[in-house]
């Protein structure tokens, strides 16, 4: 096992198997109260996430991870790979749970009555947007991050009640996934096609939230003035030590002289 042996490979491992047990429980949770009206789904989401964030530091959202990837150059593609696929790992094991398994119906990924589609898909793109800027700025910078994180699907789920769908919103392809796959398995007759919509609103509520998110951390920051160039051009030249190379002095080593007898001596 030359994974096993490495420290990457054991981190990679470790937070893959992190992202996947995260992801499964968020799914469990959102397949159980998807679709039951009043605040219960909202507040069992909005619960799971803060825990879940704050025991694994996991994403469970491919598009937060996608957002961070595109944010983070020291990120790694093959950590956003392996996350990616820990989410929908999770994600369908957990659908399959907790709605072929546990609830044995179908779901209902419908608009509701008077509602478009496209009201809907910008819906989901306004919140996911927003889900990405909150994660973004909280990243590894406060201890609230877990709370915000989890606060974004609460106001989300709770607004889609009253606004939009027959369902929750879910501002997450891999918990789509995860339902849809498991409402198939319990009844064959599932609309599968109304899924589409919460998985292309996220993605580009993603992208606009990667964007605002780098255009104003680019307006934010301030060029240096010339005095502060020239003060850390001095603290430069200061801390800059110069070593010479002086030659070192070889010792004479002492000559033996052989004493010759003078000419005309006698042997």
């Amino acid at each position: 096992m030359g994974v096993l042996q490495s420290i990457v490979g054991r981190s990679l491992l470790a937070e893959f198997l992190s992202e996947a047990f995260a992801t499964f429980v968020l799914t469990i949770v959102a397949g159980i109260t998807y679709g039951l009206g009043g605040s219960i789904g909202a507040v069992g989401v909005g619960l799971a996430v803060v825990f879940l964030h704050q025991s694994e530091k996991a994403h469970m959202n491919p598009v937060v991870s996608i957002a961070v990837a595109l944010s983070d150059i020291d990120f790694g593609w093959v950590n956003l790979a392996l996350r990616i696929l820990a989410q929908i790992l999770g994600a369908i094991l957990g659908g399959l749970l907790a709605v072929d398994g546990w609830r044995e119906t179908d779901l209902d990924f419908s608009v509701a009555g008077g509602r478009t589609e496209t009201r809907f898909l910008t819906f989901e793109a306004i919140f996911t947007a927003v889900l990405v800027v909150v994660f973004l700025r909280t990243r590894g910078t406060s201890v609230l991050a877990p709370v915000v994180h989890g606060f974004v699907y609460l106001v989300a789920i709770l607004a889609s009640l009253f606004m939009l769908t027959a369902g929750n919103a879910l501002l997450n392809p891999a918990l789509a996934l995860g339902l849809v796959i498991g409402s198939s398995s319990a009844n064959a007759a599932t609309r599968e096609g109304d899924i589409w919509k919460f998985i292309v609103g996220p993605f580009i509520g993603a992208l606009l939230g990667v964007v605002y998110y780098q255009l104003t951390n680019a307006l934010d920051d301030e060029p240096e003035t010339d005095d502060e160039t020239t003060i850390r051009a001095e603290e430069t030249v200061i801390r800059t030590t110069v070593y010479e190379n002086e030659p070192v002095a070889q010792p004479v080593q002492p000559t033996q002289v052989e004493l010759q007898p003078p000419r005309g001596s006698y042997q």
